[in-house]
């Protein structure tokens, strides 16, 4: 089984589908390879993307989760056999019984034989979330199965029709916040620093992807660097090289597991803003914590200036109450004029020794 594909001329073979279960006219999907840049596989609905596998990446298709090598390798190869034409086949084992079928509702399933069984095994079947429909959440924007809404623009993008997204109507896509240095140069604003990349995990890179010619990763980040009007993203992925996309990014996928690394180019701008609003957080952190300190401290001070007054008010009127009290016991009993009479004037004869403030006397009084 052979599907093939010429860049030059447009010519393809296409798998197509029945028009219906029961119907083996031409349906309306069909699928190949779209060989303009890095072939991948492509199914189409009348004519239109309606789901892509990825680009070819000499061993498998990137964009197909879970594809490992040891197994689909088994099964299918794509090469360029020269003049702008690619091949999809199915590898000839006579220990290997595979089958590739495109039905009517747009599935397309990879099959084998188990032995074992005796019965044909999905090992294949795509699309299977509604992020697999091709360009689901419009140019810049990013599909997540795992979240809801599965939409949402790229870092440094907002949508283009909010209203719209709102509504759940994603197809309208995002724009960029902030424009990069070459667009800032030819509008004759200020230039600003050098525009930055932001790594994206394990993502489906966007359809249309070029291959550029580097030896490491970040010859292909330079490349991509330099040239700000046909750059806007780039993504290396070991053993194969360097992919690069201008213009618009159509059909972004965030998976689990597999995909490759996507790098976004975005204006200086949006890296400062995270710079600044660390700045912020660490700075609210700071002056946060040094508020509380300053208010536990003058609460503490105050709270022991507080307490110190209390207690000396409290000493205050203690003594002033054990003063009055040892006033009124005393004044009934030692007036002058009783303590004359009772000492016979302070007589002698009354007098019965020396203390260390004065005289003591030995008395009888009238009570």
């Amino acid at each position: 089984m052979r599907v093939t594909a010429n860049a030059r001329t447009g010519n393809k073979t296409l798998i197509r589908s029945w028009r219906s279960s029961s119907d083996p006219s031409v349906g309306n999907f069909s699928a190949g390879i779209n060989p303009l840049g890095v072939p991948e596989f492509f199914m189409w609905y009348n004519g239109d993307p309606f789901w892509r596998s990825g680009p070819w990446v000499g061993q498998k298709f990137i964009g197909i989760p879970g594809m490992s090598t040891s197994v689909y390798l088994n099964g299918i190869t794509l090469q360029n056999e020269g003049n702008g034409t690619f091949t999809l086949s199915s590898i000839q084992d006579p220990d290997i019984r595979t089958m590739y079928i495109l039905n009517s509702n747009g599935i397309f399933t990879e099959q084998f034989w188990d032995y074992e069984l005796q019965a044909w095994v999905y090992r294949l079947k795509v699309p299977i979330t509604d992020c697999d429909f091709y360009g689901n959440c419009g140019p810049f924007g990013t599909c997540d199965a795992q979240n809801s809404p599965i939409c949402s623009c790229l870092i440094g993008f907002v949508p283009k029709n909010p209203d719209e997204w709102e509504k759940l109507i994603w197809t309208s896509g995002c724009v960029r916040k902030t424009s990069l240095q070459c667009d800032r140069i030819r509008n004759g604003s200020e230039v600003g620093k050098e525009d930055g990349f932001k790594k994206l995990e394990t993502m489906k890179v966007p359809t249309f992807a070029n291959y550029l010619p580097s030896g490491s990763e970040q010859a292909c980040k330079d490349v991509c660097l330099k040239n700000c009007s046909s750059c806007v993203a780039y993504s290396y992925y070991n053993g194969f090289g360097c992919m690069a996309w201008t213009g618009n990014l159509i059909d972004i996928q965030k998976f689990s597991e597999g995909g490759a690394d996507l790098n976004i180019r975005l204006a200086y701008t949006e890296f400062d803003k995270k710079r600044n609003l660390k700045v912020i957080i660490s700075m609210s952190v700071i002056g946060g914590a040094t508020a509380i300190f300053i208010c536990v401290f003058f609460s503490w001070k105050w709270m022991a200036t507080h307490r110190e007054r209390k207690l000396r008010s409290e000493e205050t009127l203690s003594f002033k109450t054990r003063e009055t009290a040892f006033d009124v016991k005393l004044e009934p009993l030692f007036r002058l004029q009783a303590l004359e009479t009772a000492t016979n004037n302070f007589d002698i004869s009354k007098k019965i020794g020396q203390g260390g403030f004065g005289a003591v006397y030995r008395v009888t009084l009238l009570d």
